[in-house]
């Protein structure tokens, strides 16, 4: 809730990921971050190499358990 007593929605954002092996341990880093704030609602995620592998593991997780699985 926000100040006013009205619902706080969550901005709505799309993702793409890139590839590179360190680079997809940081994106997956800021991934875990970005779903444990709470603010932000994931509506597409895209990705190349390591992002990609990123992309599958982040929306296999939603499928399977919401958020708390994507993380």
């Amino acid at each position: 809730m926000t100040k006013n007593g009205k619902a706080e929605e969550k901005k709505k954002i799309n993702i793409a990921l890139q590839g590179g092996g360190s680079h997809g341990a940081f994106s997956w880093g800021v991934l875990d971050r970005l779903l444990e704030d709470g603010r932000l609602e994931i509506s597409a995620v895209s990705g190349t190499s390591a992002g990609a592998m990123n992309a599958v593991a982040l929306a296999d997780g939603f499928v399977r358990g919401g958020v708390e699985g994507a993380r």
